[in-house]
């Protein structure tokens, strides 16, 4: 097989195919998973606290919607860091490679070294990927550092991925508040919010390749003790 071939190839190692769609399940596990438990936790503690009106409904709904713009612009921070981040390293690698060319090629003649690469071959594969300085920078990024720019996730999607399923989360403690009477709202809004737990959790070994039914009870048992310790501050509440 000829060398440009192997060396395409390699470009579009298959690691990338393996993770399609990862980093969207990841954000909408994660938008999913958070925003169950903090509304979960916020209308438990406040219907505890007053058992009339429509405090708890009020309270989660601001929580829904306040934390799903939250959690979408920290997403949109995070990935768009991530990238301005790998700018800049590039940058820094494209100025090593033009002001210490020597050092930087043996550089990369050690990494392929260590792959098992010797004698024609090595030095083949060094002049192949130093004869193009942007291909040069990739690989060492790719292979120095362990950045892949193919990987980073787009911001506006990764905003929109937590965003929207945060609020699709949030917003199952929050309905029953909205149908059902305070003290019946609680007992539904806990019901479902407890099933929707296990159901995300379990989906989430989608990307984990954890047992279903543990992953469950675990995020399960997560969002009942962060419930369970706000209705106990909104009972003591009550109390006094």
């Amino acid at each position: 097989m000829p060398f440009s071939i192997r060396m395409r190839e390699y470009d579009h190692h298959t690691e990338q195919v393996h993770a399609a769609g990862g980093s969207w399940v990841r954000d909408v596990m994660l938008g999913l998973n958070d925003g169950l438990g903090a509304s979960f936790a916020v209308t438990s503690g406040v219907a505890a606290a007053f058992a009339t009106g429509n405090a708890a409904m009020m309270a989660g709904l601001s929580e829904m919607l306040g934390g799903a713009v939250a959690m979408g612009l920290a997403a949109y921070i995070s990935a768009r860091s991530q990238i301005e981040f790998y700018q800049s390293e590039i940058e820094r690698e494209r100025e090593e490679i033009r002001r210490w060319p020597d050092r930087e090629r043996e550089e990369i003649s050690t990494i392929y070294r260590n792959k098992g690469f010797t004698g024609p071959l090595l030095d083949q594969i060094v002049a192949h990927i130093t004869a193009d300085p942007a291909r040069w920078s990739n690989v060492m990024m790719r292979e120095e550092l362990g950045f892949n720019e193919e990987s980073f996730d787009s911001p506006l999607r990764s905003a929109f991925a937590v965003g929207l399923s945060y609020l699709a989360g949030a917003a199952v403690p929050v309905w029953a508040y909205i149908f059902f009477e305070p003290a019946q709202g609680l007992r539904v809004s806990v019901i479902s919010t407890v099933v929707v737990l296990f159901a995300v959790g379990a989906l989430k070994t989608i990307i984990t390749s954890r047992s279903w039914w543990r992953s469950g009870l675990e995020s399960m048992f997560v969002g009942i003790a962060a419930a369970g310790a706000t209705y106990a501050a909104g009972r003591m509440f009550a109390a006094r």
